[in-house]
Parts: structure tokens; sequence; C-alpha cells
């Protein structure tokens, strides 16, 4: 056999054997995105699995979580790639893939879900397996907003994770859409913020709610939409609550508890109220 031949077989042979190159979503840097494009492997959880855009069905978009709680924003483009991941990814599953892209967030140019500062695209070279490995994801997302005024500088109808202390309780909304009621929060700089909570968020956490709003509990939000011009964070279908969470920051809110607590006087809140109403 030709030296050729064996060369050629041998850099097969390596490249077959080669341990993947796996990646978390916070790990990037320059050279991934202003050198040659290299293709990587990531471990990941399909939080969301958005639906087919309907006009030419050849775009779908996801949101993975890696196995530290960060988040990212994935992509498949063209109507064969779609169709195919559409069929083999199912939310709430843990799956190994490879030969993903990373790429930059083109942010107000084309909208995206997450504000984040890349995105990941699914090619017809990625491979998807499942993830048998028993690992424990993390129950909560890496990144959550503390102080939500940051949230009003994101772009209209961006998903967002909040952390936040419950102070009032506004009256039920029942409308064509579905039943809905608007709940006050505290974020970890004192300030007051208004969230829109819709359907089962409700009615299934009822109990919650109220304890929640009795003792001035902390909760934990997950994929809530900000919606700029109402200055309003709303609940998706995909959103979910975790009432007094056991998490690293909670010690930013235990002054401000005890604080509410002791005072034991919502008229602030009624001066929000009014505040907002004369907008």
């Amino acid at each position: 056999m030709e030296p050729a031949v064996l060369n050629r077989e041998r850099v097969a042979l390596d490249k077959k054997n080669r341990m993947p190159d796996f990646r978390l979503f916070d790990d990037y840097s320059d050279e991934d995105f202003y050198g040659v494009q290299r293709k990587y492997s990531i471990v990941a959880r399909v939080e969301v699995k958005f639906p087919i855009e309907p006009r030419y069905r050849d775009r779908q978009h996801y949101i993975l979580s890696d196995i530290n709680g960060a988040k990212i924003e994935a992509i498949a483009n063209r109507y064969e790639i779609v169709k195919y991941f559409n069929s083999l990814l199912h939310e709430k599953h843990v799956y190994k893939m490879h030969n993903v892209w990373f790429g930059l967030n083109p942010g107000a140019f084309n909208f995206r879900h997450l504000n984040g500062t890349m995105e990941l695209y699914f090619t017809h070279q990625t491979v998807v397996e499942p993830y048998a490995v028993p690992v424990q994801m993390p129950p909560f997302p890496k990144h959550i907003f503390l102080n939500l005024d940051d949230i009003a500088e994101l772009p209209n109808r961006t998903l967002v994770d909040i952390m936040a202390i419950v102070v009032h309780l506004d009256t039920i909304h029942r409308t064509m859409w579905g039943t809905f009621r608007k709940i006050v929060i505290m974020d970890a700089r004192w300030s007051l913020h208004t969230i829109k909570v819709w359907g089962d968020l409700l009615n299934k956490n009822a109990l919650r709610w109220a304890l929640a709003n009795e003792n001035y509990s902390i909760i934990i939000g997950t994929i809530f939409r900000w919606f700029r011009k109402q200055e309003c964070l709303e609940s998706t279908d995909h959103t979910t609550i975790h009432f007094k969470p056991f998490h690293h920051n909670t010690h930013y809110f235990e002054p401000i508890q005890k604080a509410l607590v002791a005072r034991n006087d919502r008229q602030f809140v009624v001066r929000y109220l009014d505040d907002q109403r004369r907008r």
C-alpha cells in the first residue's frame, strides 16, 4: 500500500478517535467568532421549543440550558433541518449535541427571545444523542435579574428570569384570553415593579400566592416576557414560579424581608398603584 494511502487512513482514524471539544455557553472568546469558525459539542437541556415560523416553515427557535444553568438561544434554518430537529428534540429532555456552531447575537437587526451575547446554530452536520448519564441539571437559571430596573433597557418581548419579594396581590381580571392577576414585587434595590401572571400559574398556586403575599416571600420566576411599552413583565406558557427557593442570592433579600415585616404597613404599595393608574 502506498504511503499516501496510509497517511489518509491515519488521519481518518485520528479524526474518528479525537475527543469532541465540549463547550459551556458562557465559555467563549473572540477567536470563536473572528477566526476560522469551529464546531463544538455541548450537553444541554431543551427549556423551550418555539413553534416553527409559519410563513415559509424554514426557521425554528429553541432555548437551551447547560449543566451550569446558563441559557442560549438555538436556531435551526432551512426547511429540511427545521423538520428534522422539530421531530427529534423535546422540551425538558437532555441531549448531547456535536457539530454545533456559535455566532454573535445580531441584536436589533433580528428579533431574538434572549438578549445574550451569542447564539447557537443547528446545521445538517449536527449530531444529537440522548444524554444517558444521570446528571443533575441545576434547578435555577445561572443569570437572574435581581435589579429589575436593568430590564427596562432590553428589547421588547425579551425573555428574562427574575428574583423578587411579593408585596401585593391585585384583583383578578378575566378576559377573552384568560384570567390574569397583577402582582407587585420588590427587587433587591427596594424598587417596586408589576408582573402579570396568567392562567394555571394563578389557579394551581392560589394558596402559595396568598401565603407569599402575607409573609413577603421570595420568589424566582423564569421565562417572563418583557413588554417595553406597558413596562410590565408577563408570564408565558413556559414560566415557572419557585416559592421560597433555596438559592445563594436570597441573602440580598433577607434584610428587606425583615424590614417589611417589622414595618407591617402596605401604604407604600397603595401609593405605587395609584401612581401607576394615573399614567
